[in-house]
């Protein structure tokens, strides 16, 4: 009986530890569960609620939320908001190299490579886009 009640605590402070790590991912670390098992809608919602504060976070959490950001919104077809913080992600990484972990920065790269064959190509050099009418 007692070793049965010893396995059961020990279950539940692995289940308690377990719960305080995904805890201690906040926001950045919902979201970026939530696009790793295919929830796309989700991740941008739980990550655009968080848009406003994402500057005044460390350099790590602004490149790892600009990554599942941009991954996230290029799922969802959103091009441009994908660019920006794919963008944003590669500015925090090179103003600071150790911010994106190397499984982030290899998403990130396949992304941005993913990124680049769905946006159309830029006009020939020296050829202007004519004016929308």
């Amino acid at each position: 009986m007692a070793e049965r009640a010893h396995g059961t605590l020990r279950l539940v402070m692995v289940a308690a530890a377990c719960a305080m790590l995904v805890g201690c991912g906040g926001y950045v670390g919902r979201g970026t569960h939530l696009y790793r098992e295919g929830r796309y809608i989700e991740s941008a919602e739980v990550l655009a609620r968080y848009e406003g504060i994402v500057e005044q976070e460390p350099p790590k959490r602004q490149a790892q939320y600009a990554t599942y950001r941009g991954l996230t919104s290029l799922r969802l077809g959103d091009y441009a908001d994908a660019h920006r913080w794919m963008v944003f992600a590669y500015e925090v990484a090179r103003r600071h190299p150790t911010a994106l972990r190397p499984e982030h920065r290899r998403e990130l790269d396949r992304g941005w490579w993913e990124l680049m064959s769905r946006l159309p190509p830029p006009p020939p050099a020296g050829i202007a886009p004519s004016p929308a009418q």
